[in-house]
């Protein structure tokens, strides 16, 4: 609990960007979302990918490709699985293009969002 309350105090600043309101939203769809459909890989190995943005005058510059390149041809090469989840419809494609599939779908409680649980599988349609 101590570490989630020092989390939300070290990422107030971002409120100059989404405003209170988008911050009090996130931390209220962040409460509901849920990591409990990685237990469907068993104890299989695997890298999570949490909270990844590109604000929008960076975008189109290759910042996620810097981050994606390196992780996953380290998860190639040790041959672990690489999660993320994501609740924007838009970014589907950009994680597809890197070769994630979406492996569930979860409404979020008092939402209209639905958390798209994504995986890459090294060796999987490469």
């Amino acid at each position: 609990m101590k570490q989630i309350v020092l989390a939300i105090i070290k990422s107030l600043p971002i409120c100059r960007i989404i405003g209170v309101r988008g911050f009090i939203r996130g931390l209220s769809i962040l409460c509901s979302m849920s990591s409990l459909w990685l237990s469907m890989f068993g104890d299989q190995k695997y890298k999570h990918l949490d909270m990844l943005a590109v604000q929008d005058q960076y975008r189109g510059q290759g910042y996620v490709s810097k981050i994606m390149t390196p992780l996953l041809a380290e998860c190639r090469m040790s041959n672990t699985l690489c999660t993320l989840e994501t609740q924007t419809p838009s970014n589907l494609p950009i994680y597809e293009h890197y070769q994630f599939r979406t492996v569930k779908v979860i409404p979020l409680p008092n939402s209209r969002l639905e958390q798209y649980c994504m995986a890459f599988m090294p060796g999987v349609a490469e």
